[in-house]
């Protein structure tokens, strides 16, 4: 007969928190990121568009601000990956903030961790960096197609203080029901993290093209305007979220 060793006892009734029960897919928090490259690119959408992806109560911002990213980990809790995105500016009771409405990425733990920990709209894409001179080229392949492209030069150093702000961040939090349609899980979560260590920032120009698939449909953000563009390197700490709104409740 075989003998149950510590790692495979019985899961008790009020315990468990992340599948497979008996080996967590992706490590506890507080999670770390070491060294993450980042690109941002300030533009401005159509208000509209960018309405229909922010769930309720949130009010999109009426010029239709917005923040392209990508980020380039070599080093953090998930191992190396890559992923860009799209943060639209917003308000939650009236006071400013951001939602996450796309994010693709290349590595299927951090999907995992930041769908079911905080709602983050993680999608799996193939995503590629390429430097020219001092420009850096992030192109996001999904369905076989690009669907999105972000440049930036860096010409100057910059303050910490230029970039652009990207908290408080919301998401979504949906999880469906498993006897039927509907929502099992529906909050508006905050997502906590802090910047650790000492990091470096420059300026200079951004541009960002938005195509579409046949499944996929990012062209309606499509940038109006286009401001400055940045390059960051930093670590970051990742920390419990925040439930803002519990919406079945």
């Amino acid at each position: 007969m075989a003998r149950v060793t510590g790692a495979h006892l019985p899961l008790p009734f009020g315990e468990g928190e992340v599948l497979p029960a008996h080996r967590s897919t992706y490590a506890a928090i507080p999670t770390f990121y070491r060294g993450i490259e980042t690109q941002l690119v300030e533009v401005t959408v159509d208000p509209a568009a960018a309405q229909s992806h922010l769930p309720e109560p949130l009010i999109a911002d009426p010029e239709g601000r917005a923040v392209m990213c990508s980020l380039k980990i070599g080093l953090s809790s998930y191992g190396p990956f890559n992923e860009a995105g799209i943060y639209l500016r917003c308000t939650y009771n009236g006071e400013p903030a951001v939602y996450n409405s796309h994010l693709f990425l290349d590595n299927v733990t951090a999907i995992c961790a930041g769908r079911e920990r905080w709602g983050v709209a993680k999608e799996f894409a193939v995503i590629t960096f390429q430097d020219y001179e001092n420009v850096r080229v992030c192109e996001v392949v999904k369905e076989g197609a690009i669907l999105m492209r972000i440049s930036t030069t860096w010409d100057a150093l910059a303050e910490e203080s230029e970039l652009p702000m990207l908290a408080p961040n919301y998401n979504l939090k949906l999880i469906p029901r498993a006897d039927g349609p509907g929502a099992a899980i529906k909050q508006l979560v905050r997502y906590e993290s802090e910047a650790v260590g000492e990091s470096r920032q420059f300026a200079g120009r951004g541009m960002v093209e938005l195509r579409s698939t046949a499944k996929t449909d990012l062209a309606t953000l499509a940038p109006k305007s286009v401001g400055r563009g940045f390059y960051h390197v930093g670590d970051l700490k990742e920390l419990h979220g925040t439930i803002i709104i519990d919406y079945l409740k």
